[in-house]
């Protein structure tokens, strides 16, 4: 019988988890006073912990970003705490491996406290296998109507390799650094625009902040980490087009395990 990595940390930390659930079921505290209490128990039970403990997120060498945990104990194992009443879905173990994978830790424990009953599900770091999974998955093929498709093609290829890389997970910053650092490899020329100047009768009357990146002088793109994109983001997007006097934008979605491209048209 395969022995489980971190066996006996693991039944000690579930232990904890359990015990805490028990004193806590239905308080409808929030997700952070959770965590004290985690610690609290931890602190009891002598089991080494750390809270909120920042990482550096590189991407192909550049740092993008900073993440934070929830939980480390023993240096080696990360506690990603979640308080939904609809239970764990796929996206929180995908988010959870990207986790894995800046931390480099050997293991999570991601666990929910706001379901009928406490759900706690090991996720091992098998970065490698994910990622080889994932790169079978891609399709960056571009829709035949769009304008410029060449280079349309090689920004989403570029879009598709920053997602596989680094996976759900992150803020919209980390997002949109790491696709400059990867347009930037491929030789894409390209302006981030951090405002934009909304002109009536040749006269400014105000900057509107935007963060988009413009490839090419011809392509808006956005990459945001959104729960689901909505009208208000797409024509959010179809009013920097027309400020910037583009014909096409691409709102590139981070936030699910499989990426998701809108194209948004003049």
């Amino acid at each position: 019988m395969t022995k489980l990595i971190l066996e006996d940390q693991t039944y000690k930390l579930r232990g904890a988890l359990f015990q805490v659930y028990r004193e806590l079921k239905g308080s409808g505290i929030s997700e952070a006073a959770w965590e004290n209490a985690l610690a609290i128990m931890l602190d009891e039970k002598q089991i080494p912990h750390k809270e909120q403990t920042p990482f550096s997120v590189h991407y192909k060498g550049v740092e993008v970003g900073r993440y934070y945990t929830d939980v480390i104990a023993w240096d080696n194992i990360l506690l990603e705490l979640k308080v939904l009443p609809e239970g764990l879905l796929p996206i929180n173990v995908a988010q959870t491996i990207s986790y894995l994978k800046v931390t480099g830790f050997p293991l999570a424990l991601l666990v929910n406290f706001g379901a009928a009953d406490i759900e706690i599900e090991r996720v091992p770091n098998f970065i490698g296998e994910r990622s080889q999974q994932e790169t079978a998955k891609m399709n960056v093929a571009p829709a035949n109507d769009l304008t410029n498709p060449e280079l349309t093609y090689a920004i989403r290829a570029a879009l598709f390799e920053v997602h596989r890389e680094l996976g759900p997970g992150f803020i919209h910053y980390v997002y949109r650094r790491a696709t400059q650092v990867e347009l930037r490899e491929r030789g894409i020329a390209f302006e981030f625009k951090e405002q934009i100047p909304v002109v009536f009768r040749s006269q400014v009357l105000e900057h509107i902040d935007c963060r988009l990146i413009v490839a090419e002088n011809c392509v808006g793109v956005a990459p945001v980490a959104l729960k689901e994109i909505t009208s208000a983001h797409r024509q959010k997007l179809a009013r920097y087009l027309r400020w910037l006097d583009l014909k096409i934008g691409l709102l590139a979605n981070f936030y699910k395990p499989s990426l998701e491209i809108e194209t948004i048209k003049r």
